[in-house]
């Protein structure tokens, strides 16, 4: 297991915080998450996420939040979205994909992704 990468959990910080505001108890799993596994689809990149032991179940919550990025590329890729999954109350899966079936870039997002900065951060491990 790897930990997020910085783009990585500064989107899924962005989406909670949108969504449930600058208290979420998801903002406190996510302090703890750590990658199971990372894939390219070609298209997008699937990210299973793994909530640290300690963290608490934030209800019963099933919800899906998703989002969309400029990126520094030329159009058509100069847009990607995010679908960040919530199943049983824990941060669970996060899913980046182009629009129109533009290949997703191989460097880092970090090289390419253009990010705000966030209004409040997690603490990171």
């Amino acid at each position: 297991m790897e930990a997020l990468s910085a783009a990585e959990f500064q989107i899924i910080q962005t989406m909670l915080v949108k969504q449930y505001g600058p208290d979420s108890l998801f903002l406190g799993q996510l302090a703890g998450t750590r990658v199971e596994s990372r894939r390219m689809t070609g298209v997008g990149i699937f990210v299973d996420l793994l909530v640290g032991g300690d963290a608490g179940r934030v209800d019963d919550i099933n919800s899906e939040i998703s989002g969309s990025y400029m990126t520094s590329l030329r159009s058509p890729g100069d847009l990607v979205g995010f679908t960040l999954f919530i199943r049983s109350g824990y941060l669970n899966f996060l899913e980046g994909y182009t629009f129109g079936d533009v290949k997703w870039p191989e460097e880092p997002m970090e090289k390419w992704l253009k990010l705000a900065k966030p209004e409040r951060t997690a603490v990171r491990p």
